[in-house]
């Protein structure tokens, strides 16, 4: 008969109460570098950035939302408090200034909240987040 260890019993265990078992970096590594790419750069044209870009977006309630409701976070399978932690980790990264000037984190409650309506028209909701966040100050480019 063959009796797991006990890290084996404890990783399932940590699974099964929906506990991270990596770290938001890591998190980010297997679920968003595939499309974001490793320095969160996106791809000219097909994906956007994250980096220098996601915390123009958390400078407003409808940029917020429009990012945690695009179909790659509303649907990715990391729980709301890792999309939560890997968000915060990417603002961090690529824009930590941002963060240190006042700038409220993503919490799994909010993410909870927004990832519940995936959006049907990502680029029309893009394009209008992108022209009210232009109008009150620095946004992220129409184009990427």
């Amino acid at each position: 008969m063959f009796w797991p260890s006990r890290l084996t019993l404890a990783t399932v265990a940590a699974m099964a109460a929906g506990t991270a078992l990596a770290s938001p970096a890591q998190d980010y590594m297997l679920n968003c570098m595939g499309c974001h790419g490793s320095q969160a750069q996106g791809v000219p044209g097909r994906i956007p950035p994250l980096a220098h870009a996601l915390t123009r977006y958390m400078r407003s309630p409808a940029g917020r939302d429009y990012v945690l409701r695009v179909p790659g976070a509303a649907n990715s399978v990391l729980s709301n408090a890792q999309l939560a932690a890997v968000l915060n980790w990417v603002a961090a990264q690529f824009d930590a200034n941002e963060l240190l000037s006042g700038l409220p984190v993503f919490t799994a409650e909010e993410v909870a909240r927004s990832r519940r309506s995936p959006l049907a028209a990502v680029l029309a909701t893009r394009r209008e987040v992108l022209r009210s966040l232009a109008a009150s100050g620095a946004s992220p480019g129409l184009d990427y």
